[in-house]
């Protein structure tokens, strides 16, 4: 095979191209940091980061919704610590009204707090977190009762996945601990007024004592659940760092190595050009002529 000129100035430019793409290579992996720039730099090193990173955001996302989750049920249980309150002060209500010896007006004055205190009941059931209200079951855009104390939410559960097939329900539907509470607070009321105090001790005590265990039971499920998810959550985070540093190793470029191999493309590259200018003594424009 004849070598000409062309021959030769064509192998010059290739050889000199592909030391600059190389050069190029590991000036990109110096300045991002990053082993892997293209997929042909390691086809199975990027199918591996692609599965990694697929698999930390999908562990990102269970965090986030547990995260959410107990921040949710926190607010409830909070909204039921008040709600608690307030049945200890009606059962102490109930109590003094059950006395057969207090005057009309005592009783009359007792009733005014009830009614006052239904008042803050059904503001305790209409509690918003985000602008979403907690136990209105899936109906949160709007409140879980009326101004005439009607239920308008659902019993169907809030749920959020927080694993891989796992979901929580991490609602406490207002049905469940107000139920018709709002109208045994009347018959509370009007008895009080009546001075019904056999009344009062036959049916208003027992009811209070009843809506306090349902109150009690919703809190301690609630302290179960969320007890259970912020261990999760501390797990998944350890998980999230595992992934991440695995993610690391896969990616990352190992900077003393790439220092070394740029300097050692530099010094090719510097030497593909001072070999090329020995061997080419005609310029380009000469050999065009």
């Amino acid at each position: 095979m004849r070598v000409t000129e062309k021959i030769i100035s064509e192998g010059m430019i290739k050889n000199i191209g592909s030391s600059l793409r190389r050069l190029d290579r590991y000036y990109q992996q110096l300045s991002t940091g990053k082993r892997l720039q293209y997929p042909s730099d390691d086809p199975v090193g990027v199918t591996v980061s692609l599965k990694m990173r697929a698999g930390l955001r999908e562990l990102e996302q269970y965090i986030a919704n547990a995260e959410f989750a107990v921040s949710w049920m926190e607010a409830t249980d909070a909204s039921l610590d008040e709600l608690t309150k307030v049945l200890h002060r009606l059962k102490e209500i109930a109590v003094y009204g059950a006395n057969d010896t207090l005057p009309e007006d005592s009783m009359n004055a007792l009733a005014d707090e009830v009614s006052e205190l239904k008042k803050h009941v059904w503001q305790i059931a209409n509690t918003t977190f985000e602008n979403r209200y907690l136990f209105a079951g899936q109906q949160t855009k709007r409140p879980a009762y009326d101004a005439s104390f009607t239920y308008q939410g659902d019993d169907r559960p809030l749920l959020l996945e927080v694993g891989t097939g796992s979901r929580v329900d991490y609602s406490v539907p207002g049905s469940e601990v107000f139920g018709d509470f709002f109208a045994r607070l009347d018959e509370f009321e009007a008895r009080l007024r009546n001075g019904d105090c056999e009344g009062i001790s036959r049916n208003d005590l027992a009811m209070l004592d009843e809506r306090l265990e349902l109150v009690l039971k919703a809190r301690s499920s609630l302290g179960a659940k969320i007890n259970r998810l912020q261990r999760n959550i501390e797990r998944m985070g350890t998980m999230e760092v595992n992934y991440s540093g695995l993610l690391s190793k896969n990616e990352d470029a190992d900077i003393a190595e790439v220092v070394m191999h740029l300097k050692m493309s530099e010094h090719v590259y510097q030497a593909a050009l001072a070999t090329g200018a020995r061997i080419l003594q005609t310029t380009l424009v000469n050999y065009l002529r």
